[in-house]
């Protein structure tokens, strides 16, 4: 066909059987393929006024686990589709405790996938890829927040204005501090915004990690990235007009961050025999400490911030905090006894 002959696909494992020239690869990784669905759920016409709040709804993510050719394709299968019904536990077991995280919309765990030759039989046995199918959170994520606000900032940070929240400028250890391109970087990824906006955000995600680990759920990777907001401030546009601009202001002073977690790929379940793990908890919160530092250099502001949501929302947040300061002391690396 010729749909099928003009149709370009991304340098890989082929794409799951039911793939079509609709999907859009919005990332790829070592482990899996994330596709964007732009017409997942079909809506009829006469439903259609009474359901218009779920519009959003229409889209969805394809998280595909593709076959990986090194491993051995018993250990390969049995792997991808452990860590696809991991996944898709976590995801269900945080929306059953209120933890904000897209919804599970359906698990195919024999999705197609590539053709392999074994070296016993010589025949040609396909290697069978797992799919996720997540809803489709508009918006942007942390990261990208937090830097658009701050980039802002740094360009013209020369103005020493009053009335403006002042960026807290990061240290930097690096002898090459005179090269080019950190001084492309001082004017903006060393600088970050800190106002009433930035931490009501850093509140929010303290808030969702500890809803997250009441319900035991550890999500593995915590980063910007992996958290979203629904409902970003617009975009400001280049108005003259002063009702705009003052119309702008209001709303972005009662402005509500509405936050998601997303990529629980190395998500787990804890406490399974009773007990409750303070050292995952805490390595949790150390890696996102990390990735804070990483990402948003001088932004220790938002993180205490965070660390003071996450002990007046958390049930255990006392004992996890104290795992914390141990886990700093020696990284995220476990304890050899005790």
């Amino acid at each position: 066909m010729t749909t099928e002959e003009s149709l370009v696909l991304p340098p890989g494992p082929p794409p799951p059987r039911y793939h079509n020239k609709n999907w859009k690869l919005i990332s790829q990784g070592a482990e899996a393929r994330v596709w964007l669905i732009p017409s997942f759920f079909s809506v009829s016409s006469t439903t259609t006024t009474t359901i218009s709040s779920s519009s959003h709804t229409e889209a969805a993510i394809c998280k595909e686990r593709f076959p990986k050719s090194y491993r051995h394709p018993a250990l390969d299968l049995t792997i991808t589709k452990s860590r696809t019904k991991s996944e898709a536990r976590c995801l269900v077991r945080c929306r059953r405790a209120g933890v904000h995280c897209p919804a599970v919309l359906s698990v195919d765990n024999n999705a197609g996938g590539q053709q392999l030759q074994t070296e016993s039989d010589g025949e040609n046995k396909v290697r069978e890829s797992s799919c996720l199918f997540l809803e489709y959170i508009r918006g942007c994520t942390v990261r990208e927040y937090i830097e658009s606000r701050s980039s802002t900032l740094g360009k013209d940070d020369d103005d020493d204005d009053d009335d403006e929240p002042k960026a807290k400028k990061a240290r930097l250890d690096n002898d090459d501090n005179d090269s080019p391109k950190n001084e492309k970087e001082r004017g903006t990824a060393i600088f970050t915004l800190i106002d009433k906006n930035a931490l009501h955000v850093a509140y929010e995600i303290g808030s969702l990690i500890a809803s997250m680990h009441n319900a035991n759920v550890i999500h593995g990777d915590l980063t910007t990235s992996n958290m979203m907001i629904r409902n970003p401030p617009s975009s400001s546009s280049d108005d003259t007009n002063t009702t705009n601009t003052t119309t702008k202001e209001e709303a972005e002073e009662d402005w509500k961050a509405q936050l998601v977690l997303i990529d629980f790929g190395l998500a787990g379940t804890i406490g399974a025999k009773g007990g409750v793990s303070h050292e995952e908890k805490a390595v949790d919160l150390y890696v996102l400490e990390r990735s804070f530092v990483s990402t948003h250099p001088g932004s220790d502001d938002l993180v205490s911030e965070i660390l003071r949501a996450y002990k007046s929302k958390c049930q255990k947040s006392d004992s996890v905090l104290q795992r914390l300061s141990q886990v700093r002391l020696r990284g995220r690396k476990r304890e050899c006894f005790g």
